[in-house]
């Protein structure tokens, strides 16, 4: 009797199907687990989102379901390839970011509140332990001073990426030790941050609340005790067995609005707002959308591009001061990709510069530079700008 063979595309064609159906079964499993608990997690969200509401102002709701999104993601970090930073700044002081990170404090596993550490400590705390970062005053990381800070800056650039690592001589050794700085970080700080970093960040601009903001006042002995069954419902979830494999699964659906890196870092929050279901699903979108793509992204990244531009225009024309309309005609006549032509051309054609100048201070105002009274050599003495006013910002925001 001869034994009946079956052909090699034709058994791979079996196993894929076979493989198919037990990855589906799979899924199907999880997904009545997700049932189970997606009330749990959606109600745990809702909570933290309140206790974050009760101490902080946030400019947009959007912020609030963000930073929400966000504190449950340090929780089931296992889970993620990419972290997204929480990146808490503010135009000035006494704007809320402390409060904020008092309150990440209380709510994300593993909190590691600091400012300025030495490069040892970060690295090997990151190593070590893989806290979750709230890392205060970052700024000072970023300034014309900042140069003792490379390993932080290191950090940061690569440490959304749970396969990066940063090489360092271990001490007292000619050995090379490859650090892991993958964890959850909230950098806070007064104004902007670089580009290569901003581009891992969601931005949470916080602004001086007014006088019709009412809002308690953080008391950390008070407040604590609220915020202890928050946690607890955060950790109970996470140490589900089932948690981590259905967000490793999990392919959420991506708004196109975002960029490739945009994508990568926002992942996370969108998979855990499909955990939680209801509003969550919605809502983490269109929050990460507005925040990611809106004003305040787009001014971020603009901001950075009249900077690198106003240094060319300073050296093309090889002086130390220009006048504000010279300076927005240079801008216009830039033959690159900026958006200064299409935001201003039109109105300086026909003579209106004021509107033009008042958007121009509005970018460059975040970078403490503002329009001043200047002497021209033919004795003039319009408004415009000087290098002067530019130079700790070129040396901070600029490569």
């Amino acid at each position: 009797m001869i034994a009946e063979t079956v052909p090699k595309d034709a058994s791979d064609v079996l196993m894929a199907k076979g493989a198919a159906a037990l990855h589906e079964a799979r899924r199907n499993a999880q997904r009545v687990k997700l049932d189970e608990f997606a009330p749990d997690l959606s109600a745990a969200l809702d909570g933290i989102r309140n206790f974050l509401l009760r101490y902080v102002v946030f400019p947009s709701e959007a912020h609030g379901y963000a930073v929400t999104l966000w504190i449950a993601h340090t929780w089931v970090l296992d889970a993620f390839d990419f972290t997204p930073y929480l990146h808490v700044c503010s135009p000035v002081k006494r704007c809320g970011k402390s409060t904020l990170l008092d309150c990440l404090r209380l709510l994300t596993v593993k909190p590691w509140l600091v400012v300025r550490p030495s490069e040892a400590v970060l690295f090997r705390k990151i190593a070590q332990d893989r806290p979750t970062l709230l890392l205060d005053e970052v700024d000072t990381i970023f300034s014309a001073k900042g140069d003792d800070n490379e390993g932080t800056r290191a950090v940061l650039n690569a440490g959304f990426e749970r396969r990066a690592t940063v090489p360092r001589c271990a001490p007292n050794t000619h050995a090379v030790v490859d650090f892991s700085v993958f964890c959850a970080k909230a950098i806070a700080g007064i104004g902007r941050l670089p580009d290569t970093v901003a581009d891992r960040a969601i931005p949470i601009v916080l602004a001086r609340r007014a006088r019709t903001h009412h809002i308690e006042k953080f008391r950390a002995r008070q407040v604590a005790p609220l915020a202890e069954p928050l946690t607890e419902s955060l950790r109970k979830w996470a140490e589900n067995p089932t948690t981590i494999g259905i967000l490793q699964d999990a392919r959420p659906a991506v708004p196109d609005e975002l960029r490739d890196r945009q994508a990568d870092i926002c992942e996370p929050l969108l998979a855990i707002a499909d955990l939680a279901g209801g509003h969550w699903r919605e809502l983490a979108r269109r929050s990460l959308v507005e925040l990611c793509t809106g004003t305040e992204a787009q001014d971020e990244n603009a901001g950075t591009k009249l900077l690198a531009a106003f240094r060319d225009i300073f050296r093309e024309k090889q002086t130390d001061r220009i006048a504000t309309k010279e300076a927005l005609e240079a801008l216009i006549a830039r033959d690159d990709d900026s958006p200064w032509a299409s935001m201003w051309e039109r109105d300086v054609a026909s003579g209106n510069v004021r509107g033009p100048a008042a958007r121009l201070a509005k970018l460059l105002k975040p970078f403490s530079i503002a329009a001043t009274t200047i002497r021209l050599d033919d004795g003039n003495t319009p408004k415009g700008y000087k290098t002067a006013q530019f130079e700790e910002a070129w040396a901070r925001y600029l490569a």
